[in-house]
């Protein structure tokens, strides 16, 4: 007999490769000439290239001084590296404009670190960080907005090689214009399969023609040199094929994320529209929200096939309501662990009954063809199974991130309630923030072993605070190198106390780790810029962990799909 045995590769989690045998075909001589080829996954982890994740954390309210001179507001991202132990101040760095060797200076109020974002955009195997600048000048050009880039090496993120990327950079699409806010957003998937990641930029407030605010996304794309302008894009609504008309203070790219939907082995783009108008028959509903998925191929993302996702879609969960706000969040996931990746779509001001802002998050799963209706789910507080009860205000999804917290090889959902009520004993504290996680499964999210995490939580650090926030931010990445991702909480209003002062909302983050039961408070650890070893000081209003990013992506690269001939 003779024939080939034909195998196929495919990405699980975010843990590596497993090779399945389909099966022993006979070929014909034709097919036997052909250079066949497939993508498949290698994990790219930290900064440094080691085995462990890092952690950037974005402090764009921290005050910079230059010599003489402090530009209050002016922003920084604070940079910790994870090792056997989970993440340490050991080689941290804090990094801003005016730093050694970075491109722009400084300046009041440009908040640098308000968006961050990971990716290995030179294909070396180490993490490249992305640091968005949106109020940035561009020349006389206020708020025109920027994005730095930092790139990886042996010894972690350096200024070597480092970028400014603006609308004003010779060959990139669009012009820069007064409060773009270009780099609002940051989103990293390899969008071409060519084994090195993309980066797209959000520019909500961009003008498109005379109608303002309704916003585009840029995407710039990889390669040996790092990003570069050659063959970058401009997206927006209404051009190119892309679905729904641009209309003004839509506000097209506020959200962003990247997640092989469809599982070819190219990353595809969902966009958040959060105030989208939907009209349903007569009757428009303002700021209802909206996504829209542009999907990737070998020429990179295009709009062939593109999407636009809402509550009024057939068959969702869901009903659209004015000021909704769907697709103020997203993440992507594997929840379901079929090799695609699904969609979280986070509705933090969602009316859950007579309950106002309660919030909900919309689920919609991966398949062959993308993302479809079929299975979706809607999860909010107090239903389902889903711990705590809904209640106004809560903004439950109003950040999101996923990761895979019991090693199972399937992504689990974490769900930021920053303004979540928390009572201790007789004393509420209003706005002190929490984190519900969902566990993946074989049939996708379930409220199985479902968490609530606060600072209230035995064992957790720091003490529950009125108006902490914690939750405001999140990011999921494998800091201590057992194979489970952990996670990182932003808690932006935190205030630090030394000696006799107290630094009002000077910031922290809190580090949950993995493990075979998921996430729990062993190890746990509360980081803020006064941690003994860590670069910068507290100050009032510095919000440090406003903004996360961990420097875990998954790199693609091709092997051949007939591996062997008898």
């Amino acid at each position: 007999m003779s024939g080939r045995w034909w195998f196929s590769w495919r990405l699980v989690g975010q843990l590596g490769l497993v090779v399945w045998v389909i099966g022993l075909s006979t070929l014909t001589p034709a097919l036997a000439a052909r250079d066949v080829r497939r993508v498949v996954s290698a994990p790219v982890y930290g900064f440094d290239g080691n085995d462990f994740a890092d952690l950037a954390v974005g402090v764009p309210w921290e005050d910079v001084t230059i010599g003489s001179n402090t530009y209050v507001n002016a922003g920084a991202v604070s940079v910790l590296y994870g090792g056997t132990i989970g993440l340490s101040a050991t080689g941290d760095q804090l990094w801003h404009q005016g730093s050694v060797s970075v491109e722009e200076d400084p300046e009041a109020d440009d908040e640098f670190g308000a968006a961050l974002a990971a990716g290995d955009f030179d294909g070396d195997g180490r993490a490249d960080l992305a640091v968005g600048v949106p109020y940035e000048s561009v020349g006389s050009t206020a708020n025109a907005g920027v994005v730095h880039v930092l790139y990886g090496g042996p010894g972690g993120l350096s200024a070597s090689g480092n970028q400014l990327w603006h609308q004003d950079v010779p060959e990139i699409d669009g012009a820069v214009e007064t409060g773009d806010q270009f780099g609002w957003a940051l989103a990293v998937g390899d969008f071409n399969g060519d084994g090195r990641d993309d980066l797209a930029v959000g520019v909500p407030y961009e003008n498109v023609g005379s109608t303002t605010d309704a916003g585009v996304v840029h995407v710039l794309y990889g390669g040996p040199g790092g990003l570069s302008a050659s063959g970058n894009q401009l997206w927006r609504q209404g051009a190119g094929g892309v679905l729904e008309a641009a209309e003004a203070d839509d506000f097209f790219g506020r959200a962003l994320t990247a997640g092989d939907f469809n599982g070819d082995g190219r990353a595809d783009l969902a966009v958040g529209v959060p105030f989208e108008d939907i009209t349903i028959g007569s009757v428009t509903y303002a700021d209802v929200g909206a996504v829209n998925v542009l999907y990737g191929g070998s020429s990179g993302l295009s709009a062939s096939g593109n999407q636009l996702w809402h509550q009024d879609v057939p068959e969702i969960d869901g009903a659209v309501g004015a000021g909704d706000q769907f697709g103020f969040a997203l993440t992507a996931g594997d929840f379901s662990g079929d090799g695609r990746a699904d969609l979280a779509v986070g509705v933090p001001l969602e009316d859950v009954g007579s309950t106002t802002n309660a919030g909900a998050v919309n689920v919609l799963y991966g398949g062959s063809s993308g993302l479809s209706a079929s299975g979706n789910q809607l999860w909010r507080q107090g239903a389902g199974g889903v711990l705590e009860a809904a209640e106004a205000d809560d903004f439950f999804g109003r950040a999101l991130t996923a990761g895979d917290f019991n090693g199972d090889g399937r992504a689990d959902l974490a769900v930021g309630v920053p303004l979540e009520d928390i009572p201790i004993g007789s004393v509420t504290y209003a706005d002190a923030g929490a984190v519900n996680v969902l566990y993946g499964g074989s049939s996708g999210l379930s409220a199985t072993g479902d968490q609530l995490w606060h600072q209230g939580v035995p064992g957790i650090d720091g003490a529950v605070e009125t108006g902490d926030q914690f939750g405001r931010a999140l990011a999921a990445g494998d800091f201590s190198g057992d194979g489970r991702a952990d996670l990182a909480v932003g808690v932006p209003f935190e205030d630090i106390t030394i000696g006799s002062v107290t630094y009002v909302d000077a910031g922290a983050v809190a580090v949950l780790y993995g493990g075979s039961s998921g996430l729990s408070a062993t190890g746990d650890q509360l980081w803020y810029q006064d941690v003994s070893g860590i670069e910068g000081m507290s100050e009032t209003g510095d919000q440090f962990g406003r903004a996360l990013a961990a420097a875990k992506r998954i790199r693609h690269t091709y092997l051949p799909t007939i591996l062997r001939e008898g």
